[in-house]
């Protein structure tokens, strides 16, 4: 007689203790509580990235953690699903209290709101990049009443670049009427680009208000401090800056027209003027919704009156997936990558866990839902930071212009990838002859040599690798006038040039606003670069360089001369007649008199746009210590 069998067989405890495999469905569905927990989960991962997207998402998946912690305690009857479920809240929750802060940080008046629009966010500039920038200034605003002045003629220094929120302004020299200065237009971008960070100097014209006037003020010395520790913050000021002193100069140019009805060259006027220059005395949103309602309990969804034993690891490990996802910084520049990533590990481990031991439908389905929604988003995004090969002649161009910018290499390569074309010329030949070749045709820059600018046999300036051509063309006449060069440009060297067709460019900005305000203040910046390249022709080519990259008070003064010289010039044409005479002769390199060098501010050179922050050479006439730091770039 064989003795009684107290405990089962090894193989059938192992079994007992191990997850058994699904041999069939459970039977029935989960609670409503459970569904409306997943569409919440569904809508919180269809939010993007940004600020707005992040309090989308965290908010929505704060929601959903909410209800699957309510159904896990009624229904699911399990610990570790309760537990699970309540820290992944937690987690959230905290998140959207973290964004919905961050969100309050970046949320300005109105006044500084109507700036961002119009002079930084079309420039792709962040929130918080903009926010940096109002702490600069205090978040001050400032006031000027009727008839009351910004800056005096030879009296008010040069000490801070400031922008007109509301009003008009009224610049004259000598009492004689300028132009005008409009809302989001610098007041003193002359001023501020004509010095060096350690020199100082006066206002050479008057600025009185129309009426009254807001205006935006930062100090000189705070904002530089700012470039050196943010150098895209400089990059999009020197664009800014550079843009509004061509928006002014031109708006002078506008009574200046020659016998066909066409304005002069910018470039032709200003080397009219060098007689001139030395006879110029001085120089939360809060996060959403309200408190959740609980449907009314159906009857059978009872309350729980035993747990269920601990589910199997996969379990487990789909959970941590979510909450590894879920607690990665959001200041992280992969963070979005990084949380589908997780999210999508997780479904996949919960769709395995349905599948294979929990026998459980709903669950297995709704984390199908899951899977597809993050991993569309997770390919957008590694799509979007694909590696785009940029053509290795162009390679100097995207990283000195448009990279800085933060201009994506997919959308310079569609810049660059439609009619557009690489060109030649050898030296001695000529990209354009005056009064013969149509501005209508194209716009280039310049990728390698050297080109000469003339008038009439006059030597005006050179233009090196990296610049425009043809950007004062470009920006002053308009096409299908039959408008023609009024300069010659010619290769010095063998030139290697990109060149669009201005027609179908023209159309292609149109359809992309970020690039066109890019291309609008690049060509206004390089504009203004080549009128300070007009100071002295007799520079040597390392010199002049170097000016260009670095301009100091002797060669910026003649810029704010320049616009005081156009506005009380009463007949351009006599003007230009001087160029026959040897009117574009040297140039006199004297420092204003009432202008002088900071003993207290040190300087802060600026070297290469690609370089890295470097300290002032030993022969510098101040000596920094261990300061890295910029001025606004040329």
């Amino acid at each position: 007689m064989e003795a009684p069998e107290f405990f089962p067989p090894s193989e059938n405890l192992t079994a007992a203790v191990v997850h058994p495999l699904c041999e069939e469905w459970k039977g029935g569905s989960e609670g409503a509580i459970f569904h409306l927990a997943s569409i919440f989960l569904v809508l919180g991962f269809m939010g993007g990235s940004g600020f707005y997207g992040l309090l989308y998402l965290f908010t929505f998946l704060t929601l959903g953690f909410f209800c699957t912690t309510i159904w896990s305690w009624s229904d699911a009857c399990t610990t570790d699903t309760f537990l699970w479920n309540f820290a992944l809240f937690g987690i959230c929750a905290v998140q959207v209290v973290h964004v919905a802060y961050r969100l309050r940080n970046v949320t300005f008046e109105k006044e500084f709101q109507d700036l961002y629009s119009y002079l930084f966010k079309k420039l792709g500039v962040s929130l918080t990049h903009f926010g940096k920038i109002v702490a600069c200034c205090e978040g001050d605003i400032h006031t000027i009443e009727k008839d009351h002045c910004f800056a005096m003629e030879g009296k008010t220094a040069i000490d801070k670049l400031s922008v007109l929120l509301s009003g008009r302004i009224r610049v004259t020299v000598n009492g004689e009427f300028l132009h005008d200065i409009y809302p989001f237009q610098f007041l003193d971008s002359p001023e501020w680009d004509s010095l060096r960070p350690s020199e100082e100097g006066v206002f050479q014209v008057t600025l009185r208000a129309d009426n009254c006037c807001r205006y935006v003020s930062w100090r000189r010395k705070k904002l530089y401090l700012l470039f050196a520790k943010h150098r895209y913050i400089a990059k999009v000021f020197a664009l800014v800056v550079r843009n509004d002193i061509a928006d002014k100069l031109y708006s002078l140019n506008d009574k200046a027209f020659d016998s066909r009805g066409f304005r002069y060259d910018l470039r032709l006027f200003y080397t009219t003027l060098a007689p001139l220059r030395s006879a110029v005395p001085g120089s939360v949103p809060g996060a959403g919704g309200g408190d959740l309602v609980m449907p009314t309990m159906e009857p059978n969804i009872t309350s729980c009156e035993e747990w269920e034993e601990a589910h199997h690891l996969l379990f487990h490990l789909g959970n941590l997936s979510l909450l590894l996802g879920l607690v990665i910084p959001t200041t992280l520049t992969l963070h979005m990558i990084l949380l589908r990533l997780m999210l999508m590990t997780g479904s996949c481990l919960f769709i395995t866990w349905a599948t294979l031991y929990r026998c459980n439908l709903d669950v297995m389905v709704w984390n199908v839902v899951f899977l597809l929604v993050n991993f569309m988003h997770f390919f957008y995004l590694v799509y979007k930071r694909r590696p785009i090969k940029i053509d290795r002649e162009l390679k100097s161009v995207y990283k000195r212009m448009f990279e800085p910018l933060h201009v994506r290499e997919a959308l310079f390569q569609r810049l660059t990838g439609q009619f557009c074309t690489i060109q030649s010329l050898k030296k001695g030949q000529v990209y354009a002859a005056e009064d013969k070749t149509s501005v209508d045709e194209r716009l280039s820059i310049l990728l390698k040599g050297k080109m000469k600018v003339s008038y009439r046999g006059h030597f005006l300036h050179n233009i090196y690798t990296n610049a425009f051509i043809d950007s004062p063309e470009f920006r002053s006449t308009q096409m299908n006038r039959g408008e023609k060069f009024q300069v010659t440009i010619m290769a010095e060297e063998n030139c290697k040039f990109l060149c669009w067709s201005r027609e179908r460019l023209t159309y292609f900005l149109e359809s992309d606003s970020f690039l066109n305000e890019v291309f609008r203040y690049l060509i206004g910046k390089d504009i203004t670069n080549k009128l300070y390249s007009l100071n002295d022709p007799t520079l040597t080519d390392k010199a002049a360089k170097k000016m260009e990259r670095q301009p100091s008070l002797c060669s910026q003064v003649s810029m704010m001369q320049m616009r005081n010289s156009m506005g009380s010039t009463s007949d351009t044409g006599d003007i230009l007649n001087q160029i026959h005479r040897g009117g574009s002769s040297e140039s006199s390199h004297q420092k204003s008199p009432g202008s002088n060098t900071s003993k207290t501010m040190k300087p802060i050179e600026e070297q290469l746009e690609n370089d890295v922050f470097t300290e002032s050479e030993p022969d510098s006439p101040v000596k920094k210590r261990h300061t890295h730091s910029t001025a606004i770039e040329v």
